[in-house]
């Protein structure tokens, strides 16, 4: 027998209470408790009963053989950048999750990456949000093949599903994580616990059928992809989409991949006819590296496992305001006032009274601790209004003290400015790179930041209250 029993559950995470709470202790939301009834069974015993011997696998099944376990399959686009985040093509029976800003671009690539796998078989769109008739429009204006794409619209997960085993594609395509959900929806669209049950119920299924399941996430205010952290350990890939949805150029970065390194990044710019692969970033991220104006400074960033070449820019101007601004674009800001400090205490600069402006070109943000001596050596130009010496190239992460630190893929970032015309190198003394097959370039190993000013300027001011 059954009988009903009152608890209290959370709207927005699905945290379910005995009694009603003010502010729920999973989520911390306030006022986001609803009644419900549940059926609890009497004879709980009925649950907990061991199945019979027959419905139990074989021993020999659980046995984990070279020979009874199938190597992974992947499908490739022919999309370079794509196919080389998700670690060399689409793995059959995979889940990946696309998200981003609104108007990045999510969409369009994935319907592009949708279209180029129609070479492995039938491909399944499903849209909760956009109806077929948009769809092929948008298909029309990318001038993409659209003869093995299935085109279907509903917000119910179940349809899709029922629809996506109905019709055994190879790739299946759901837009967006927070348009679908379950007949029995307690949570509501775009809260934590329906976008969990969702992922959960298509990861699931692309586990089961053997289905390639790509799935658009909208992010939110924090910049979280499909709300918080709940979804990403559902799936096996999440892949995010950045840069200025108002510029050109948009960089596609993998943030979890089960099948291949995490950290790879594609490069696209956006065209009237879609997202068009940028095979050499950095020619176009840097147009000149020669002749640079003060405060400008070329740093290899380590992107994923290659790099690209960016350029630092920074600018000091008198300041009318009590307190001077600083501002740093695709630079974070800690980082920025960090070597701000660093400069003035080991180098003897001063930054009072003037406003600081750092800018990366490329419309992206750059986390590479690589580029902090490129950064400093800028910020040394636009205090002092020297132009840094043609052709030298910073590569080394900047420690409190002042001191130069290697940093990894040192050999690649030296091929590639080389490659780009940069033939002098500054790099910590502690590297331990082998470096001795770049030939044609000098490096220059430095133990400080003052040492490395000093062969990036030539005649720097040797004053300052630090020897070093």
């Amino acid at each position: 027998m059954a009988k009903p029993q009152v608890q209290y559950r959370c709207r927005e995470c699905g945290y379910i209470s005995v009694s009603k709470l003010g502010k729920c202790p999973e989520c911390g939301a306030w006022g986001s408790f609803i009644e419900e009834t549940a059926y609890v069974e009497v004879a709980a015993r009925s649950a907990l009963r061991v199945p019979s011997a027959g419905m139990l696998p074989d021993e020999t099944a659980l046995e984990v053989t070279i020979d009874n376990v199938q190597p992974e399959r992947r499908m490739v686009t022919g999309i370079e950048p794509w196919d080389e985040v998700l670690g060399g093509g689409l793995v059959v029976g995979s889940t990946v999750l696309v998200g981003g800003e609104p108007g990045i671009g999510k969409s369009t690539l994935v319907l592009q990456a949708a279209t180029a796998l129609g070479r492995h078989g039938k491909i399944l769109y499903v849209s909760g949000e956009e109806s077929r008739a948009q769809i092929l429009g948008r298909v029309r204006r990318l001038r993409l093949n659209p003869e093995s794409l299935l085109l279907a619209t509903t917000n119910s997960l179940a349809d899709a599903l029922a629809l996506a085993d109905r019709a055994k594609p190879v790739a299946l395509v759901m837009d967006s994580l927070q348009s679908f959900s379950t007949e029995e929806d307690f949570f509501g669209s775009g809260t934590p616990a329906q976008l969990k049950i969702t992922a959960s119920a298509i990861s699931g299924f692309s586990k089961k059928a053997g289905v390639a399941a790509l799935i658009i996430g909208h992010v939110t205010k924090d910049g979280a992809i499909a709300g918080p952290k709940y979804v990403e350990h559902l799936v096996d890939a999440v892949l995010y989409m950045e840069g200025d949805r108002f510029g050109a150029y948009r960089l596609l970065r993998s943030g979890k991949n089960r099948y291949g390194k995490s950290g790879e990044t594609g490069f696209f710019e956006m065209t009237s006819s879609g997202l068009v692969p940028i095979l050499d970033p950095s020619s176009a991220f840097v147009t000149d590296v020669h002749n640079l104006q003060p405060g400008s400074v070329v740093v290899p960033a380590a992107q994923g496992s290659f790099a690209v070449l960016v350029e630092v820019q920074s600018l000091a101007a008198t300041s009318y305001l009590p307190s001077p601004r600083r501002i740093a674009t695709g630079l974070d800001y800690g980082r920025l006032m960090i070597l701000l400090a660093v400069i003035e205490r080991r180098a003897g600069t001063n930054a009072g009274g003037r406003d600081v402006y750092v800018n990366i070109s490329g419309d992206f943000s750059v986390e590479d601790r690589g580029i902090d001596l490129g950064v400093g050596l800028s910020l040394y130009g636009a205090l002092r209004n020297v132009a840094a010496r043609d052709g030298v190239m910073p590569i080394a992460e900047v420690g409190l003290a002042g001191d130069l630190r290697p940093v990894f893929n040192l050999h690649r970032r030296i091929e590639l400015g080389a490659r780009m015309g940069f033939r002098e190198f500054i790099i910590s003394d502690k590297a331990r790179d082998d470096l001795s097959d770049m030939t044609g370039v000098s490096i220059h190993r430095k133990r400080y930041l003052k040492e490395a000013i000093s062969t990036c300027f030539p005649g720097a001011a040797e004053n300052g209250d630090d020897s070093r």
